[in-house]
């Protein structure tokens, strides 16, 4: 590890005024490429249907103006909020606009649901955002840096730590199942937190190029460790939570890494059904450490040869097939299409379980799993064997979770809590060390913004995790030895 200079030393977690001229070309180059990625997905879209087309076209803009907002106002906060809008953008807008097939399976008057629930959902989130008021915290125990100056020569270590955990984690059996869950959560916040720090050091020009360049080591063996069980959103998820980081400290977006990644993931999304098919339907076992280069060559020349051919195979049951897409706008469809003519709505049943996660295992060695709700969902909606319902994950995500509750109204309270959560956090923040409790639980808010297939259970219950090692230990310390 390399010292901190001096002037790290000093202020460790205070980074550079925002540069006015800077963030305006942060807010034209959005702006365009926004509107580059609409005319695109417009012009290509095989859906006919003009209001369905105008409606994915909402759903697009209403993600991004947050975080151009952002940009053409050089706000010095962190864009919490803006990057959760964002998030949603490709799980919903491009989606539908792509006409995904399994979008298209639809019913019209389903995806017509489905679109006006998540713009019920933005505009509500967008809503209360902007009306909540909010005042920054000042108390030091909140706001003060829980970390010393000298804690920036070991921000590395997260990143070790967490690549060590999905190592373990993805090669042997040492972590107990009951406790795979928890330790996900603590070493997923340990690394996410680590990362942060770094990417906002290496935007804003601290870094000398050893710690670059294990910056990039860890980031990368992450990423594939991450995607070695096909779940490409995820490591795309951890490159998102980096670029972000990067961006908001440099107000500069890196168009030479992203020429260069941007078509490796084209690439991987092309041959994702095919390898899903191969290791997910035909029960192919995934490859250890020394099987991956094969493994990823394999992954390459699926994606190429589709692209080439177009020949993709196809799932054989409807469970099989919601797993081909990073999409869940299909599960908002399947929702609506469903209820209340088919299945009754929930009314609030999938949330029940929320105050029992609250419970320290150690306290409730029987406690249920947080992914209950999830398996509820599924069940009630006939998409996994009642006897045997955990043989098959179903990624819903918070909006039609909500939709199957509630309806409508579900998803405009689901957008009005969170629009208020994220800006009450954000104005408590304001002003507060990055290092202090609220400056780091904006970091993790960020990171479970791009957690978007999972149900608010888990969700609230993984943050609040990670939240209890990321935040709640070094504050404790910190009362013990002020106490002494």
């Amino acid at each position: 590890m390399i010292p901190p200079t001096d002037s790290e030393s000093s202020a460790p977690d205070l980074l550079r005024p925002p540069d006015p001229a800077t963030s305006r070309r942060l807010f034209q180059l959005g702006c365009l490429g926004l509107g580059l990625a609409l005319v695109a997905l417009v012009h290509q879209s095989p859906i006919q249907d003009p209001i369905l087309l105008t409606l994915g076209s909402a759903v697009l803009l209403l993600g991004a103006v947050p975080a151009l907002n952002w940009a053409r106002r050089g706000d010095a906060h962190f864009p919490v909020f803006e990057v959760f809008m964002l998030a949603g953008i490709p799980f919903y807008g491009i989606s539908l606009l792509a006409g995904h097939p399994e979008v298209l399976t639809f019913s019209e008057g389903a995806t017509l649901q489905a679109a006006a629930a998540i713009l019920i959902y933005q505009a509500c989130a967008i809503g209360a955002f902007f009306w909540t008021n909010g005042q920054p915290v000042r108390s030091a125990l909140w706001s003060g840096t829980l970390l010393p100056s000298s804690a920036l020569r070991y921000a590395q270590t997260g990143l070790w730590l967490n690549t060590g955990y999905l190592y373990v984690n993805g090669f042997t059996d040492w972590i107990p199942g009951e406790l795979r869950i928890v330790t996900r959560a603590v070493f997923f916040g340990i690394g996410t937190v680590a990362l942060f720090i770094e990417m906002r050091r290496w935007g804003d020009r601290r870094l000398a190029l050893e710690e670059k360049a294990v910056i990039t080591l860890n980031l990368v063996a992450q990423i594939i460790l991450l995607i070695r069980e096909l779940y490409l959103i995820a490591g795309i998820s951890l490159a998102l939570l980096a670029l972000l980081a990067y961006v908001s400290s440099s107000r500069k977006i890196p168009l030479a890494v992203m020429v260069v990644v941007l078509p490796i993931l084209a690439v991987l999304h092309n041959g994702k059904s095919s390898m899903r098919y191969e290791y997910w339907e035909q029960r192919a076992p995934l490859p250890n450490v020394t099987e991956l280069p094969g493994f990823f060559e394999k992954w390459i020349h699926y994606g190429l040869s589709q692209r080439e051919h177009g020949d993709e195979p196809s799932s054989s049951t409807l469970a099989g097939r919601l797993f081909e897409r990073a999409s869940l706008f299909q599960m908002l469809c399947l929702v609506a299409e469903r209820t209340p003519d088919f299945q009754p709505y929930l009314a609030g049943e999938s949330y029940l379980q929320i105050p029992a996660q609250l419970i320290p295992s150690f306290l409730w060695p029987g406690k249920p799993s947080s992914l209950l709700s999830n398996v509820m969902l599924a069940i009630h909606y006939r998409l996994v064997p009642e006897d045997n319902p955990t043989s098959v994950s179903i990624a819903f995500g918070m909006v039609a979770e909500a939709y199957a509750n509630f309806g409508f109204a579900g998803c405009a309270g689901l957008g009005l809590l969170l629009g208020y959560l994220y800006k009450r956090v954000t104005t408590a923040a304001t002003g507060s060390a990055q290092f202090s409790a609220l400056g780091l639980l904006t970091i993790l808010l960020a990171a479970w913004s791009f957690q978007a297939e999972q149900i608010f259970a888990t969700w609230f219950v993984s943050l609040i995790q990670a939240a209890g090692v990321v935040i709640g230990v070094p504050m404790g310390l910190r009362l013990v030895f002020r106490t002494e």
